[in-house]
């Protein structure tokens, strides 16, 4: 069974190209846009991988990841931020609890490297 990656990007584009790399390389993807959508699907269906864009409206990446980290049941579960803003302040990306992040635009080998990692781990 593929591992199944929850993608959290409010840019349509962005979205179907992560789902198609991520699924091309045999994962299984859902996508949510927006931050609240992501906190109920994350309950749902049990991820083994967020990917979480952090510029998005009324909750940004940071807070979802926080939010996601603060719950007993995810505590563990790896979270890939993704950005265009690459001068984010180390302090942002601790409270957010995420494991990694990678900015865009971003080469689709070296996310697919990060994903791996990360899922492998969980």
């Amino acid at each position: 069974m593929s591992d199944y990656i929850l993608v959290v990007e409010d840019n349509d584009d962005i979205s179907l190209l992560l789902k198609l790399v991520l699924e091309s390389a045999g994962y299984q993807v859902e996508t949510v846009n927006n931050g609240k959508d992501a906190l109920k699907q994350v309950e749902t269906v049990q991820p083994q991988l967020m990917l979480v864009d952090i510029m998005m409206p009324e909750m940004n990446g940071l807070q979802v990841a926080h939010n996601v980290k603060e719950k007993l049941d995810h505590q563990n579960l790896p979270i890939l931020l993704v950005s265009a803003v690459d001068r984010l302040k180390d302090e942002q990306l601790q409270n957010s609890q995420a494991e990694d992040i990678i900015y865009k635009p971003f080469d689709i080998d070296y996310l697919l490297s990060k994903v791996d990692s990360l899922t492998s781990n969980y």
